[in-house]
């Protein structure tokens, strides 16, 4: 059985839920199993090809949720919206989330940075095609 490390297994099944589901005061304080720790990334040793393609990949996560958030907003007449703000918003919102992207993010970037390492990603050490035999 795999101990979870921060949470009272005492409690009978009988506690009441707030006692069963005291998961501390907020979401950077909750209980972490060994299993689902978030890993922790040394950005100046990656690759930075790597490094790139990731923040990237969350740059372009974090552009298109701001623009969906953005589009949950009801629409009013008495609003002074053009084309123009609507432009201006779009290209303020993909810097936003640029620079929340290399400045750390949501940790989407390292969490694909750790997957790659896990799995043996190198760009250096890629593979060729093999070269076919002519007749």
């Amino acid at each position: 059985m795999t101990k979870i490390v921060g949470v009272n297994t005492s409690l009978s099944p009988a506690s009441s839920l707030s006692d069963r589901m005291s998961w501390g005061e907020n979401a950077l304080s909750a209980p972490l199993s060994s299993q689902r720790m978030v890993p922790i990334v040394n950005r100046d040793q990656v690759n930075p090809e790597i490094l790139r393609a990731a923040e990237g990949m969350e740059t372009m996560f974090l552009d298109y949720m701001m623009k969906v958030m953005r589009q949950t907003v009801p629409k009013n007449d008495m609003d002074l919206e053009s084309p123009a703000t609507e432009i201006y918003r779009s290209m303020m919102d993909a810097e936003y989330a640029e620079k929340a992207a290399h400045h750390g993010g949501i940790g989407l970037a390292d969490q694909i940075i750790a997957y790659l390492s896990t799995q043996g990603y190198h760009l250096q050490e890629g593979h060729e095609a093999p070269k076919k035999e002519k007749p």
